[in-house]
């Protein structure tokens, strides 16, 4: 009884920090354009914890209203983690310390990502402003179809076809330039991994 008393006490000590989760989130890589998981529920002092995979995305904080445009003095990594889509470990991370349970919503800044769903949430609400709702904010931005997304046998008749977002593999080979400059690969190790708390 007292040795379980002792530890009781001495678990109580620890800082919160030395108690605190990880929360690891990948960032692309072969689930698409997404964050996975898409959101988590993190106590405060709690890791997020995201993991870059191939391509070039950022972690850029928005707000709920505004999903997919930067929150003036937010969190944005920029697109300082670009990785080959050959790279198959050493992916650069980045992290979030969370100092508070207040929601805290993010998107891909790459062009065209956010409208197509690449949104990830930091406690969002269970209800009103939820994380499916930060989502259907999203995608709702998602530009509306033009004749080049309409098959051509369609133009003219009073048939209506929804837009296709590209590919993953279109959206790669359009931001394939961001992967390398002036023929140089250009990608940051694990070991150049970079924190922020909020």
């Amino acid at each position: 009884m007292f040795f379980q008393s002792t530890l009781i006490a001495a678990l109580a000590t620890l800082p919160l920090a030395a108690r605190a989760a990880v929360w690891n989130v990948t960032v692309g890589g072969s689930a698409g354009l997404v964050y996975t998981p898409p959101f988590v529920n993190a106590a405060v002092n709690d890791t997020v914890h995201f993991t870059f995979n191939a391509n070039n995305h950022t972690v850029t904080q928005s707000s709920f209203d505004t999903p997919c445009s930067p929150l003036l003095g937010g969190v944005n990594t920029g697109f300082n983690f670009p990785v080959d889509p050959t790279t198959t470990s050493d992916f650069p991370t980045f992290d979030i310390i969370v100092k508070d349970s207040e929601p805290i919503w993010i998107y891909c800044a790459q062009t065209g990502h956010c409208p197509m769903g690449m949104v990830f949430a930091i406690n969002p609400p269970t209800t009103g402003n939820t994380f499916e709702a930060f989502l259907a904010e999203a995608l709702a931005l998602a530009p509306p179809a033009t004749s080049a997304d309409t098959p051509a046998s369609t133009i003219g008749s009073s048939t209506t076809t929804a837009s296709t977002p590209p590919s993953t593999s279109t959206l790669a080979k359009r931001s394939a330039s961001a992967w390398y400059r002036n023929g140089t690969p250009m990608r940051r190790r694990a070991s150049e991994s970079a924190a922020i708390t909020l």
